[in-house]
């Protein structure tokens, strides 16, 4: 603890209009925690004030280390009267436990101005009326009161490492009481002393109060920056569920760094903010601290603590009341200094004994004559950030503490449905309480910071092939080649080599993780493997293939992923197909094969027809016994024998004479072109390829059938997955799981496919697609992946919350993705070492379905309609001449002729007999053909149609032989 105290004394410069004097400050400082900083601070605001011209007078200080004991407060007292016999007009200190007494008694009894930039420790009701001190920090009892009013709290525990907690408490009771009637119950627990021993009595306190789930809000009330940032650290390493808890710092030490590493986790606190770090003089302020060399060779944190700028403000204050103690009467110290001593009522310095005074044996006892004035300009004095302060606006009330100050309360709390803290700032003011309308919000990142020290970064991780593995002869082997990180090899080892090439001074240390285990929060809130050792401080950096996952991600912090997988299905491979005495219908699917034989009947019917009504397919033949036949090759039997022929490409002795029939007879054959083709070439792959058909092919298979059980790795990210999805066929499947007997579960990976390979096909695990793939890589070549990934999720380099290499690690491997840096090292440890034959199918059918062949069918289809078309033209075309011929003028003729035509169509022929007209209509007809065509006499289509109409006979069919 630093008990330093300032002696300010006057020179022998007679007081002018301009005060051009140099006040001497001498500091009294005890060996202590962190006191090179209050000297630097010192040091940087008295510079600072000599430097500036336009102050009416100077200070010159000297330092003196006072090594006496804490207890020892006849000790202090007797070394400050020995300085009073110089003479000094005002004492600054910052002490608010036993030596306080020493400071404070010598103040009141000799009426010497105290500014404390430490508080008080007395009650306002405790503090005489003559008092002649100032405390520059803030009280706190009110703001507390206030937040515990606002929270609406019944029962805090109030943790403390001084002196004066009781009185603090009880000033806390008196404002709840005048402010509200809300009943408050208190609970005292003192911190220990030895930092060592934090966690184990946080631990401690947790256990007590394990079966009790009210929350806990706990403010805590430590003397030093230093002490609150390592019971904050405490904290955040605590290996228990803090969910119930809400911390409150009771300093004004809550810095942006402590917002940045608790905004990130789980941890319910309230922290107050009082310094202006945004101002320039805060910045120059930290740079002259830094600087000092006996200050920056310690363990300081990124920012300067409050008492540094109470410090800086309480010289400030000094300065304030001589300036306007003069101001009022310039010549009031005039008589004060002769040749370089301070005279008091006559006599030089000011003696707490008068008869220790040997040169004046009659000097009697006095008070500073000038300590009531300068004291009354303290209590008046009105400061602000105008005037260079640190900590906000400065007054002081009746009995010397600040009033009219600003607190922000920065107020982080827990949220369950989100993986980070909601964040709320808000302005309180003193005697006013919270002021509405004045909370916002704000995000902040933290920068990127320089390691402050170059040190060896302790890396864990866990053996998961092919991320991390001992080398090849490693097992057993103590040769050089085989310590320290050069024992371990695969995907994530080399990612660290990456990662060291690109982070300056990032030199690492690789060990594994004890049981291999990732890490799993435990009931009492405790986390176990890799994500344990990052919160126990065991591990800077956690580089495996860890999921990145909410729970996890509200503990510690995650990289930029640099693999993404998902969860996959592992099965055995099954044995390769026999074919069967019908393989060779396999090249077509059983669906093409029907629609074959469809197009097949519909093809010889579309022929059948456009053939009866093409007046080119008919033929007019002699019988033996004189008569005529009309007749057709296309019958049905004809039909079917012709489009069978044509689909085994084999001839025929009937060919389509009409447009219609060819019409419809190439459409076909295209068709049977293809589709011929197509099997020939899918048959000749079927029987030279060999396949593998999986009993399931996705999840909703394996979810559906009970013959195959399936099974994953107990604790890990998976079974978060299944245990709380929201999909109703995983929420099957994890029922499933657990209502396996014997379980289903495995403890790690290797276990789980093993069992794959054991159980001959009828048992299917479940893991991530990155495992999966590099197994179906290795020998015995016996498994296989199915079906798609269940969800995706990413692998992230793990570290503490406000670890300096969070930043750097995100960069570097941002950078190493855009360079396809992390693909080649996926394929170098996946696939470019892989053991099998990966030309095997994957059981997939290859049969040739409809969406590949579909065209051919439309093809097919579009030739049917166009032939049918064409004979219903050719059926008209022929009509309308025939109709000429004959001159058939009368519409009752023309429907009388398509009629005879009609019914010879559907009756498939016609038989002229002998000495019918229909029959010497023919034959005159057959005799003229063998004529020249000037002799010829052809019937005309009267004749034809008139003696032809007894017997059904078409005259159309004149040229027909």
């Amino acid at each position: 603890m630093i008990f330093p105290f300032i002696a300010l004394f006057w020179t022998s410069v007679h007081v002018v209009h301009a005060w051009p004097a140099k006040i001497p400050i001498q500091s009294y400082t005890m060996p202590g925690d962190r006191e090179q900083g209050v000297i630097a601070a010192f040091n940087f605001t008295v510079e600072r004030h000599n430097n500036n011209r336009m102050n009416p007078f100077k200070f010159a200080y000297r330092n003196r280390d006072m090594r006496t004991s804490p207890s020892d407060t006849w000790g202090v007292t007797k070394k400050i009267c020995d300085d009073l016999e110089h003479g000094f007009m005002m004492m600054v200190a910052g002490e608010t436990n036993r030596l306080h007494t020493a400071f404070l008694g010598i103040a009141d009894h000799l009426e010497i101005p105290f500014v404390n930039w430490d508080l008080s420790p007395l009650l306002p009701q405790e503090v005489a009326s003559s008092n002649m001190e100032v405390s520059v920090r803030p009280p706190t009892a009110e703001l507390l009161a206030d937040l515990i009013i606002y929270k609406r709290w019944n029962y805090v525990i109030y943790m403390y490492d001084g002196k004066n907690s009781a009185q603090n408490v009880q000033q806390i009771y008196t404002f709840i009481q005048e402010k509200s009637n809300l009943s408050v119950r208190a609970e005292l627990v003192r911190i220990p002393r030895d930092a060592s021993e934090l966690g184990d009595f946080l631990r401690d306190f947790n256990l007590h109060r394990f079966l009790s789930n009210e929350p806990k809000r706990i403010i805590i009330d430590v003397q030093t920056s230093y002490r609150q940032q390592q019971f904050l650290a405490a904290i955040r390493t605590a290996q228990f569920n803090q969910h119930h808890y809400h911390y409150v710092v009771a300093n004004f030490d809550f810095s942006p760094y402590d917002i940045e590493v608790f905004q990130n986790g789980n941890t319910n606190i309230t922290g107050f903010q009082l310094l202006s770090r945004e101002r320039g003089e805060y910045a120059a302020l930290k740079r002259y601290v830094e600087s000092q060399k006996f200050y920056a060779s310690m363990d300081k944190n990124i920012d300067i603590e409050s008492r540094l700028a109470f410090v800086h403000d309480a010289v400030l204050v000094a300065k304030a009341a001589f300036e306007q103690t003069l101001r009022k009467n310039d010549s009031l110290f005039h008589q004060n200094f002769r040749h370089g001593d301070l005279f008091n009522r006559g006599y030089p310095g000011i003696y707490c004994y008068p008869k220790q005074d040997t040169k004046y044996e009659d000097r009697p006892f006095g008070t500073f004559e000038h300590g009531r004035a300068i004291v009354k300009a303290l209590h008046s004095i009105q400061l602000d950030e105008k005037d260079g302060t640190l900590t906000g606006n400065i007054e002081f009330d009746r009995v010397g503490l600040r009033k009219n100050f600003e607190v922000t309360v920065v107020d982080l709390v827990s949220n369950s449905k989100s993986a980070f803290n909601k964040k709320e700032i808000m302005e309180w003011k003193h005697s006013v309480g919270f002021i509405a309308n004045r909370t916002i919000a704000q995000h902040t990142r933290k920068q990127l910071g320089d390691v402050v020290s170059k040190k060896i970064v302790k890396v864990a991780t866990v053996l998961v092939e092919p991320f991390v593995m001992i080398k090849r002869g490693c097992e057993t082997s103590n040769s050089s080649e085989c310590q320290g990180n050069e024992r371990f090899e695969g995907y994530c080892i080399d990612l660290l080599k990456l990662l060291s090439d690109r982070i300056e001074d990032f030199e690492y240390e690789i060990f594994l993780s004890a049981g291999n285990k990732y890490g799993v929060k435990q009931p009492d809130g405790s986390w176990d493997g890799l994500i344990g050792y990052l919160l126990n401080g065991g591990a800077d950096v956690v580089v495996a293939s860890l999921t990145i996952n909410q729970d996890r991600e509200r503990v510690v912090d995650f990289s930029k992923p640099f693999m993404t997988t998902g969860i996959s299905i592992m099965i055995k491979k099954p044995d390769k197909q026999e074919f069967s005495v019908f393989s060779f219908m396999q090249p077509l699917s059983t669906e093409i094969w029907m629609y074959i034989i469809f197009a097949y009947v519909g093809v010889s019917v579309v022929i059948f027809l456009v053939s009866r009504f093409s007046p080119y397919e008919w033929r007019v033949e002699e019988m033996a016994n004189g008569g005529f036949t009309i007749s057709n090759d296309f019958s049905v039997y004809n039909c079917l024998w012709f489009t069978l022929a044509a689909f085994m490409q084999q001839g025929t002795d009937i060919l389509p004479r009409s447009i219609s029939g060819r019409i419809a007879s190439s459409a076909w054959w295209f068709f049977t072109m293809i589709i011929v083709s197509s099997y020939t070439a899918n048959l000749a792959a079927f029987l030279t390829l060999e396949k593998m058909q999986a009993p399931i092919e996705s999840v909703e298979d394996l979810a559906k059938q009970t013959k195959i059980k399936y099974g994953i790795q107990g604790g890990g990210s998976t079974s978060q997955f299944f245990k709380y999805s929201s999909v109703q066929i995983y929420q099957r499947m994890w029922r499933y799981m657990e209502s396996q007997v014997p379980t289903v579960f495995t403890s790690t990976y290797a276990e789980g496919i093993e069992r794959v390979r054991n159980h001959k096909g009828r048992y299917a695990f479940l893991l991530e697609a990155t495992a999966n793939e590099y197994a179906n890589t290795r020998k015995p070549c016996d498994t296989m992946k199915v079906g798609a990934n269940l969800n995706s999720v990413g692998y992230g380099v793990a570290t503490p919350f406000g670890s300096e290499y969070k930043d750097h690690i995100n960069l570097a491997i941002l950078a190493l993705q855009e360079r396809g840096e992390l693909k080649k090292l996926e394929n170098k440890w996946w696939y470019d070492r892989g053991q099998c034959d990966q030309g095997i199918t994957d059981g997939s059918s290859a049969s040739l379905n409809l969406s590949k062949v579909a065209g051919i069918f439309y093809i097919l289809m579009g030739g049917m309609i166009s032939s049918m078309i064409a004979a219903l033209c050719e059926f008209l075309y022929r009509s309308r001449i025939e109709a000429r011929k004959g001159r058939i003028n009368n519409m009752q003729n023309l429907r009388d002729s398509l009629y005879q035509q009609l019914r010879l169509s559907f009756q498939g022929g016609a038989i002229a007999k002998e000495g019918s007209q229909a029959h010497e209509a023919l034959k005159r007809q057959k005799a003229s053909s063998l004529l020249p065509a000037q002799y010829s006499d052809p019937i005309t289509s009267e004749e034809f149609m008139g003696s032809t109409k007894s017997a059904g006979f078409p005259g159309r069919y004149n040229t027909a032989v």
